[in-house]
């Protein structure tokens, strides 16, 4: 009879486990990092050791993109992320900030081979992640001309919603 209390309680637990890692079920980003809140500065250095901020993009639409070598999914969205920097938006007020949890040394061995036509912040200690309530990667941050935070997207799921959403903010930044 203990071995099937036992049974239970085991099932019990892994129930709730599985209920609490569900997708939505994180706490929300950090007071201030919110949809709605003006966008703090997010800042860093790349692999070469060069200065990397937000605010050097004033003006522009900004999706950072919180990511890592490691994460399948991340490495899987890489193309269309490129084709959409370097030919959908291509001279239009976008960029895309990455922010790399990877050391600078890792990110370095990625970018020979896979070199990423935005600029990307090191890092490895996921100090900037966590400031930011970051618990999946990867997770995407739309963050609009004005510096407004407008949206947020856990995990590589939502690339249609994300990208639908990027062409409204970039077209409402070339209104007049």
């Amino acid at each position: 009879m203990s071995d099937r209390r036992s049974f239970f309680r085991r099932l019990a637990i892994a129930a709730i486990a599985a209920v609490i890692a569900l997708p939505g079920c994180d706490p929300p980003p950090p007071p201030g990092k919110q949809v709605g809140n003006q966008a703090p500065e997010i800042g860093g250095m790349d692999v070469d050791g060069k200065p990397v901020r937000l605010s050097d993009h004033r003006g522009k639409v900004v999706l950072v993109n919180f990511w890592g070598t490691w994460c399948p999914p991340c490495r899987a969205m890489i193309p269309h992320e490129r084709e959409m920097v370097e030919h959908k938006y291509k001279d239009r007020p976008f960029v895309m900030l990455g922010v790399a949890s990877d050391s600078a040394e890792t990110l370095r061995e990625f970018f020979k081979d896979n070199p990423l036509p935005w600029p990307n912040i090191v890092d490895g200690t996921k100090i900037v992640s966590r400031e930011w309530g970051v618990h999946n990667f990867p997770t995407l941050v739309l963050i609009d001309h004005k510096g407004v935070i407008r949206d947020r997207w856990e995990g590589a799921g939502a690339a249609n919603d994300i990208w639908m959403a990027v062409g409204k903010a970039v077209t409402a930044a070339e209104a007049p």
